[in-house]
């Protein structure tokens, strides 16, 4: 993913299906560069189907919006948050994540560097 981003590359999130993990963990619902350009999220265990439940397409654009965000504040230099319900709280469950907002707690708001704050407000 590196390799297609440019010097105009603000921030580069990847979306599959495959299912991802890391060598302490039997899956992840995503990775990222601490405060690089890049991030991915896997949609392979944020659909009710994985579990043999009935889909939930609602359910499913909230998790993945939920956790490409969380994906992107890491690349802003944020770690995780003991506030469950930032973004940016740790997701080892689907469940976690549906506890979480899709927003960052007040604490989490204030790290974001003021670059990147204004960087977003021109996209």
């Amino acid at each position: 993913m590196s390799a297609r981003a440019t010097p105009d590359t603000w921030r580069l999130l990847g979306v599959t299906a495959h299912d991802l993990y890391i060598p302490i963990l039997t899956f992840v619902f995503g990775e990222a560069q601490l405060e690089g350009r890049c991030a991915v999220v896997s949609t392979k265990r944020l659909g009710e189907g994985f579990y043999g439940l009935p889909e939930d397409a609602p359910l499913f654009r909230k998790r993945l919006l939920k956790e490409s965000v969380h994906e992107l504040g890491h690349t802003l230099t944020l770690s995780h948050c003991e506030d469950y319900q930032c973004v940016m709280a740790p997701s080892h469950g689907v469940e976690w994540i549906d506890l979480k907002t899709h927003r960052f707690c007040g604490e989490c708001r204030t790290r974001v560097p003021s670059r990147a704050k204004i960087s977003a407000g021109k996209r």
